[in-house]
């Protein structure tokens, strides 16, 4: 089999979980949708009433222009780019995609003052790379925020009007050189693309080059840069949103400090995200060191045991992670996946030798930018996909377990999925205690008390071709994760916190983050939302109103 074949056919780790690699089987061609007209047959009088006030009201609010319908090419555009096989299967009544934060007030607050379809009518999309289909609406409004998709790069001296004063250095002038003021709608590719331009620099950004900025940093946002900066979220200075009233206000460090705070990781309960303005900082010159790995499953114990010491020694290299996964793609055996990455350009860390010992299929390894990094192995969308996540201490024995219940979910699904329709990946993600530190610390997370012990984050991942395939993986998948979850508990080695990004909609990622954070989240939505527009209207994310302490 040739390098080319392993790289389309068996990698299955997505773009969404880790920014590496493509889907694991071959995804179909999406094709768009049967041309229906606007509105449908088949709706009574008073639906179509409904459809036509929402959508109207976007027109009459002066953005004609931006306003599309299941006939119109760029709704068509829009409804087949997502990530999601199953976002991609469901139909707006209209999407509008505004240009600017004035225009997605005027859409929002349009659309907030018709009489509502029901709960949930009004979607917001970001980059459009979620697991599960909440930046979209079938009985309702999309707000596509595709269009603003810039990225703009400012020095650290300029200060020539007020919107700059947001934007001053760090502390650390030596390493902080600037910010970058990036658009809800763009992607990690552009991004990096950008300040790449300018020198030497980088941002605490995500894995793939296709994962949208929008969600991934709302719900924390895991990097290559985390071991010493933080998660994503750390290093936005500055967010300008769009509030349920349709209000744009900045939230910074001076101004809305409360909402500042809960914008980093309270998900989308607040507002829409119309900028999001990042400290950019120092990368090695020449790029970091990485990329993919692919070896035989018989090597699935020494591979195991490397990644437990890695996190063990992590502290002392922060500039070291991993992401193992072991994937089957609808064909042949099993593999083992690895994303092997040190920022800081070194080729031989000690955090990474005991794989120079075991032979390779593939080693793409070398010398490279962070921007060229997260988009050598793009992840192509098409597949349905059914995921659960959980943490767990950073011990072999419940390592052991994870790859048992792999093996054994394996056999079930291809018992009841054909091979051809079937991908399953379990991925393993470093989550050390110090993690708990980095970064700003001004985040609503909760590492600081959740993250007593070495950690890791795992993540169980099932695609197929048809909804009825995806309900059988959801279930088995649940199963499976709960038996895990059960086992870390039994042996004493279970961590509760739960990455947002990452989780299945059935789970409960937020209150994971604590009872004092969840009480100052649900404060901060009453605030800003009194009338609970985000609670009710506008989907996606997890809602602070649905936890119960």
């Amino acid at each position: 089999m040739g390098l080319s074949s392993i790289v389309s056919g068996y990698l299955f780790l997505t773009g969404f979980a880790v920014g590496q690699i493509e889907v694991g089987f071959q995804s179909h061609t999406r094709q768009a949708p049967p041309a229906s007209g606007y509105p449908s047959p088949g709706f009574s009088n008073s639906r179509l009433t409904l459809i036509h006030s929402q959508c109207d009201a976007v027109i009459a609010a002066g953005l004609s222009d931006r306003v599309f319908f299941p006939l119109d090419q760029e709704y068509n555009s829009s409804v087949t780019s997502y990530w999601s096989g199953s976002a991609a299967s469901l139909r707006p009544w209209c999407i509008v995609k505004p240009e600017s934060a004035e225009e997605v007030s005027k859409a929002f607050s349009a659309l907030v003052k018709t009489s509502p379809a029901g709960n949930w009518d009004i979607a917001v999309r970001g980059g459009g790379h979620s697991h599960f289909p909440s930046n979209i609406v079938a009985e309702g409004v999309t707000i596509d925020l595709s269009r603003m998709n810039s990225t703009v790069y400012k020095n650290c001296s300029v200060s020539s009007d007020s919107s700059n004063s947001l934007l001053s250095c760090g502390k650390n002038s030596t390493s902080e050189k600037g910010t970058l003021s990036i658009g809800p709608g763009a992607r990690w590719a552009g991004v990096y693309e950008e300040v790449e331009k300018h020198g030497d620099l980088t941002v605490t950004g995500g894995r793939g080059g296709n994962v949208g900025v929008s969600g991934l940093t709302l719900g924390g946002g895991a990097s290559y840069h985390t071991g010493y900066r933080g998660f994503a979220c750390d290093d936005v200075k500055n967010y300008e949103v769009v509030l349920a009233d349709g209000t744009i206000v900045n939230a910074n460090a001076g101004e809305n400090p409360d909402l500042y705070k809960a914008l980093k990781g309270g998900s989308n309960n607040f507002g829409i995200v119309t900028r999001f303005d990042m400290q950019t900082f120092a990368s090695a010159p020449g790029g970091l060191y990485g990329g993919l790995i692919f070896m035989d499953y018989v090597y699935r114990d020494t591979v195991m045991k490397q990644f437990v010491r890695l996190i063990d020694i992590n502290e002392q290299h922060p500039e070291d992670t991993e992401v193992v996964t072991f994937t089957y793609s609808g064909e042949g055996p099993p593999m083992i996946a690895i994303v092997a990455i040190n920022t800081a350009g070194v080729s031989n860390s000690t955090s990474f030798a005991p794989l120079s010992t075991l032979p390779t299929i593939l080693d793409d390894r070398k010398r490279k930018t962070y921007g060229t990094a997260i988009t050598d192995h793009i992840a192509v969308g098409g597949p349905r996909s059914a995921w659960f996540s959980i943490c767990f201490q950073n011990d072999i024995e419940v390592m052991n377990k994870m790859a048992g219940l792999y093996d054994q979910l394996l056999v079930d699904l291809k018992a009841v999925i054909p091979s051809p329709d079937l991908g399953v990946a379990f991925v393993s993600q470093p989550l050390p205690k110090y993690f708990a530190t980095t970064g700003s610390g001004n985040n609503v997370l909760g590492l600081d008390t959740s993250l007593t012990h070495d950690s890791i984050i795992w993540l169980g991942q099932v695609n197929t071709r048809t909804a009825e395939q995806e309900s059988l993986a959801q279930a088995k998948l649940a199963a499976v994760t709960a038996e895990l979850e059960a086992f870390a508990e039994a042996i004493g080695k279970s961590t509760s916190w739960r990455y947002l990004n990452y989780v299945n909609p059935a789970q409960d990622p937020i209150k994971t983050y604590g009872e004092e954070n969840v009480k100052f989240l649900k404060e901060v939505a009453a605030k800003y939302d009194p009338t609970g527009v985000f609670q009710t209207r506008v989907p996606g994310g997890f809602k602070i109103s649905k936890v119960f302490l």
